[in-house]
């Protein structure tokens, strides 16, 4: 990871080039076009927006102080769903050899003032083929919080820049951290450390081998879906806060096991953060169970 990429700005959608003819009627309406999108995400912590390293009140089911100084996150499948015409159109991912490869991109929005890099990246950029007839600017606009199997638990020495953000490394058979969210709850008290950090569980391989890849797929991949509707590529942002995903966890608490939710079974850091994520944690033992049942609370539509 070397250059920096900075985009300020909303998603930008830009006619390129008409790809197909008109139908038999002579409905111009069905001419597909090539648009550039440039999809931005916009980090906040409790409502707030991110500065690395600052300290910002009233988080957790505690009301405490939470500094975050690790913002990193993969999505791949970036795509728009049309209700009219119920079709699917795939945003291509530009190949630019540091934040996206093949349908990955890598999004990180701290700037080194923790265990991150100074260098960052705010936007998913891509072109997409839609006909005229759909409407961009009142659409679904969905991806997938995470790194498909076929690519999770592939050598970071070996790896095509996003995939060897030696940060985002978990291990062998689990991959990589889907999100890193590092952070300290109170910091002026307790000063707990409560990360969030989300990855695949119950990946094994025959040979019962930690230090290899697994051969079949996790039980348990933890990659989440997001659909945000009424999408208005032309103005509207991804806001991405912790927040509501902590909002009834006390992160000045440890409760067990590594500091925060890290997604592994028997945690009880992770039984209100799960769901919030929109994650069953049925594969954890931890003491007791969440009767959230609402929608991921990460990612929303902005404005």
């Amino acid at each position: 990871m070397h250059n920096t990429i900075r985009r300020y700005g909303c998603i930008t959608v830009l006619p390129l080039l008409a790809l197909a003819g008109c139908d038999g009627d002579g409905d111009s309406g069905n001419v597909t076009a090539q648009s550039v999108v440039a999809v931005q995400f916009l980090p906040e912590v409790n409502g707030t927006s991110f500065t690395c390293g600052a300290n910002v009140p009233g988080v957790g089911s505690g009301t405490h102080d939470y500094m975050v100084d690790d913002f990193r996150f993969y999505i791949y499948d970036v795509h728009i769903n049309d209700s009219a015409s119920g079709q699917s159109y795939t945003i291509t991912l530009d190949q630019d050899g540091t934040w996206q490869l093949n349908n990955v991109a890598f999004i990180d929005l701290e700037n080194g003032c923790g265990a991150g890099t100074p260098e960052m990246n705010d936007a998913v950029t891509g072109t997409m083929d839609v006909p005229a007839t759909v409407d961009l600017n009142d659409t679904e606009l969905c991806f997938t919080l995470g790194v498909p199997f076929d690519m999770n638990h592939i050598d970071e020495a070996t790896a095509a820049s996003p995939m060897n953000a030696s940060g985002m490394l978990w291990a062998w058979r689990n991959g990589r951290k889907f999100i890193r969210i590092d952070g300290v709850g109170d910091p002026g008290t307790a000063n707990q450390a409560f990360n969030l950090h989300l990855g695949s569980q119950g990946c094994s391989n025959t040979a019962g081998n930690a230090a290899l890849p697994p051969d079949s797929a996790c039980t348990s991949p933890n990659t989440v879906e997001v659909c945000l509707a009424n999408f208005d590529l032309a103005n509207d942002t991804v806001t991405v806060d912790p927040a509501p995903v902590l909002a009834a966890t006390d992160i000045s608490l440890a409760l067990g096991g590594a500091p925060g939710c890290q997604s592994f079974p028997n945690d009880d850091d992770c039984i209100e953060v799960m769901p919030r994520l929109g994650l069953d944690y049925s594969y954890g033992s931890a003491s007791s169970t969440s009767a959230y049942a609402g929608d991921q609370l990460l990612f929303k539509k902005s404005p």
